[in-house]
Formats: C-alpha cells, structure tokens, sequence
C-alpha cells in the first residue's frame, strides 16, 4: 500500500465477540490504522 491508498474492508471478532467492522467505523469519521511488526514477538 501507498500512502493515500484506501484500504481493504476488515471485520474482526473482538475479545468480547463483538464484530469490528472497518466499513462502520469510516462512517463515524476517519480510521486509522497502525502496524506493529515486531509487537509481542520477543524480536
């Protein structure tokens, strides 16, 4: 992806079991999204 780029709808199960859903949350107003490579992985 590139900067601008508009990203792929996601749905996820939370830990609660609630849907997450990427297309809801635009609608309430920008999404932003971060990766973390390394997060919990002991690297």
């Amino acid at each position: 992806m590139q900067i601008g780029d508009v990203a792929p709808e996601i749905q996820l199960t939370d830990t609660s079991g609630e849907t997450f859903s990427s297309k809801a949350q635009v609608a309430r107003g920008p999404l932003v999204v971060a990766f973390y490579p390394l997060a919990f992985t002991g690297g």
